[in-house]
């Protein structure tokens, strides 16, 4: 089996461990890079979602829902913990939380690859697609979320 996965998909996974490795050191960021990561997580779980079960309602729904609740509950868990400014940078607190959310995007996507590489019916179950693209927009409205308290900190910072 594992001679039928595409090469190019253990790139995509060191990739994403060397970005959540280099997110788990204390960084100077300016809140624009920030911001770039968690729209580039955005649009590789929305790539997860579309390309697992197309561009259809409940998805796409179950998507945007994860997001908004990841937002919600992240931008009041996440905060300001961790941040302080110097000059127009913000020195980012590093976590290896962020190396988790990018392998469980990953896990997510490979499994329901692997799903539909064996014929396996359940990948077509309500229930399946509407819980995998609601972990797509939790995960990925996870690093919306801190974008945003990063950006909100930076400008509380340049207000004071």
């Amino acid at each position: 089996m594992i001679s039928h996965i595409p090469v190019w998909v253990f790139f995509v996974l060191f990739g994403l461990m060397a970005l959540g490795y280099r997110l788990s050191r204390t960084r100077l960021v300016r809140p624009g890079t920030v911001a770039l990561i968690a729209f580039a997580m955005l649009a590789y779980s929305l790539y997860g979602v579309t390309s697992a079960f197309g561009v259809d309602a409940l998805p796409l729904a179950a998507w945007a829902g994860g997001i908004a609740a990841a937002i919600m509950l992240g931008s009041q868990v996440i905060g300001s913990r961790g941040l302080s400014r110097e000059g127009e940078r913000v020195r980012v607190a590093g976590s290896w939380w962020p190396m988790v959310l990018l392998i469980a995007i990953f896990a997510v996507k490979f499994a329901l690859g692997l799903a539909r590489g064996v014929g396996s019916p359940v990948v077509e179950a309500a229930w399946c697609v509407g819980a995998a693209s609601a972990v797509f927009g939790l995960i990925s409205g996870s690093f919306a979320a801190r974008a945003l308290a990063v950006h909100r900190f930076a400008d509380a910072a340049r207000a004071a």
